[in-house]
């Protein structure tokens, strides 16, 4: 049993006039029957390259192409849409309202100020924007919460459990050493909001 052609010598037998090796040009057949690529004539050689590059490019739009129906598929299961129902409104309308919602929220900016000690002292403030606050200050973790009397508790308690633990808290600017700071940057980023679902990004 004759074993399966390559790619390769697939790809020759299209210059076969009857689709069989044997009506391959003489130096096509030497390279078809070596699966060769080095005893193609360079012209020859170039389409082949040109040839992989396009089952590439077709590879890639391929898995984008099941990428996209994968997640408008989770999507559909995730609000119980069934497949009599409107795909595109359902995206749409989940699309305006994250807009919408994005307004409402706030944020929680923890920020660093360098000190002339080479200290960092830093300080929680909860603002309507994702922005950072400016000044000479460093943007340390960014904490997206639902609304301004969410993000002004978050600070408030942080704020509580630090004077608690003996940190001194001036005017919203308190001194934490690393293990520390790691600790408040993680609670920071349990209590924010999710990103939005990527299925939310798909083409608006």
């Amino acid at each position: 049993m004759a074993a399966p052609a390559t790619p390769l010598q697939e790809w020759l037998l299209r210059h076969a006039t009857d689709g069989t090796p044997a009506t391959l040009p003489g130096n096509l057949q030497r390279a078809f029957a070596a699966d060769d690529l080095s005893l193609l004539p360079v012209f020859v050689a170039h389409g082949w390259q040109e040839h992989l590059r396009s089952e590439v490019c077709r590879g890639q739009r391929e898995a984008t192409d099941a990428e996209q129906q994968g997640l408008e598929a989770a999507f559909h299961a995730q609000i119980g849409l069934g497949e009599g129902h409107d795909g595109d409104l359902a995206l749409q309308l989940g699309r305006a309202v994250d807009r919408r919602l994005e307004a409402c929220h706030h944020v929680v900016h923890l920020t660093a100020q360098p000190m002339p000690d080479g200290r960092r002292w830093f300080r929680l403030q909860a603002t309507a924007s994702p922005a950072a606050p400016g000044g000479q200050l460093e943007t340390v973790q960014v904490c997206r919460v639902e609304s301004d009397s969410q993000a002004l508790a978050i600070c408030e308690a942080i704020h509580e459990v630090l004077s608690a633990r003996g940190t001194s808290v001036e005017q919203g600017l308190f001194h934490l050493e690393g293990p520390q700071l790691g600790a408040l940057v993680a609670i920071l980023r349990r209590l924010a909001l999710p990103q939005p679902d990527a299925v939310m990004a798909l083409v608006a």
